[in-house]
């Protein structure tokens, strides 16, 4: 019975006939263009959030911030330095001393975020490295005078590595004046983090440097944490680094905490993408309520004789619902699979575009003899990421997958209550 069930459902599903089969192919492809979407915003946002939170946590907050609530002098800073990295759990402990200043070239300036940072942080620290990319020059701040700067800097200052930079820092007096003091810098190297925010805001110079231009109210120092997996719980960790430190002296801050704000903004907007297409998608599963409606008005003749045959409501009814899901899981397949291919192919398939839009708009300037503009790029680094890492999750596919089939066998059950209302003898008369 079950054999000639299934046999049945795919017949209906198949179509003996070219027109029984338009509305089941009408709600495949509207089903499966919906979930392409849905899959693409699923990943394409987890990549992207995932990405800048990395690039934060390796090279801005790190994993855990250890800031002191009274000064301490250099002495006190080794010993912690010391007896922090004997844990086991911290793979790296660094200190930083940051804070604001002027850069300026001329009459062109720019606010920046001064960061005096150990010289060996980029050299061996391979999280850190691996999202700071050196385009010119190198990371060398083994000179007092030494500067790497961001590349959006570098661009609105018109600097190159070898120039010379001037950065206007201050100093408040117990009194509470103001002194400010201008520093030179020779430009040793110019980064990019594949992130424009970054770009346009940090510095990089010696730590005994910073620590004797940073002394004003908004200047302070910390102990740069990194631990072994960041993502897992670190309560364990902080309570073995509290036991370390003096309780009383010191603040300890995991990077959740220190970008708690930016975190809650990515996932809000997150969730209203996937809402906005998990309702397309539902939308378009609906559409397979009205297409059972039209195979049932079309096969009134065949359910009369199958029910003259002895065949009950339930058994067509169930034909009906496994043509429905039939009908989804074979769009959602479809769905799925060019959705992931888009996911897995998105860094090759935009830079593609961005050169075929470029070509015809080079073609274009050429041939009405006009000036040619900046390329155009489809992912703008002052808003996305230029390149970051996309994998699959196969088991939010997998539920992506299981939610169509339910839901389009659900959305059969409203026509196939028209079944019931057939009888042989309406069909006899009526043929």
């Amino acid at each position: 019975m079950k054999s000639l069930l299934l046999d049945m459902s795919y017949r209906l599903f198949k179509g003996p006939r070219k027109r029984e089969s338009r509305p089941i192919f009408g709600s495949i492809t509207g089903i499966a263009l919906s979930i392409i979407p849905l899959v693409v915003v699923i990943f394409l946002s987890d990549g992207m959030i995932r990405g800048i939170t990395e690039r934060y946590i390796e090279t801005g907050t790190f994993h855990l911030q250890l800031r002191p609530h009274e000064s301490l002098s250099d002495d006190e800073w080794i010993e912690i330095q010391n007896n922090l990295n004997e844990l086991e759990q911290l793979i790296s402990v660094r200190r930083e001393h940051s804070g604001t200043g002027l850069a300026y070239k001329g009459d062109l300036q720019s606010a920046v975020s001064v960061r005096a940072v150990e010289k060996e942080l980029f050299l061996e620290d391979e999280g850190f490295s691996r999202y700071v990319e050196i385009l010119e020059g190198s990371f060398d701040l083994t000179d007092k005078n030494n500067i790497v700067i961001g590349r959006e800097i570098a661009a609105s200052l018109n600097l190159k590595t070898g120039d010379t930079i001037r950065i206007l820092t201050g100093k408040t007096l117990s009194s509470g004046k103001y002194i400010p003091k201008v520093s030179k810098f020779k430009v040793q190297g110019i980064f990019t983090t594949g992130y424009q925010d970054l770009d346009k805001m940090w510095v990089f110079i010696p730590l005994e440097k910073g620590l004797r231009i940073l002394q004003d109210s908004e200047s302070s120092s910390k102990m740069a944490v990194k631990v072994i997996d960041p993502y897992d719980d670190l309560n364990p960790v902080i309570a073995d680094v509290r036991k370390v430190l003096d309780k009383g002296r010191w603040g300890i801050y995991s990077w959740h905490s220190l970008n708690r704000s930016q975190q809650s903004n990515y996932q809000t907007t997150k969730l209203l993408l996937i809402l906005i297409m998990a309702l397309i998608v539902l939308v378009a599963v609906m559409n397979i309520s009205s297409s059972m409606i039209m195979l049932v008005m079309e096969n009134e003749q065949e359910i009369g004789i199958l029910k003259s045959m002895g065949m009950n409501n339930r058994f067509l009814s169930l034909q009906y619902v496994f043509t429905a899901g039939l009908a989804g899981g074979t769009g959602s397949i479809i769905g799925i699979t060019l959705g992931s291919l888009i996911v897995v192919r998105f860094n090759q398939i935009i830079s593609f575009l961005d050169t075929v839009i470029n070509f015809f708009i080079s073609l274009w300037h050429t041939l009405s003899a006009q000036i040619e503009t900046a390329p155009v790029s489809l992912l703008n680094s002052q808003y996305y990421l230029e390149d970051f890492s996309i994998s699959l999750d196969f088991h939010i596919l997998g539920i992506i997958f299981l939610s169509t089939l339910l839901l389009s066998m659900l959305a059969a059950l409203i026509p196939i209550r028209n079944i019931g209302k057939i009888t042989a003898l309406d069909i006899l008369r009526k043929h």
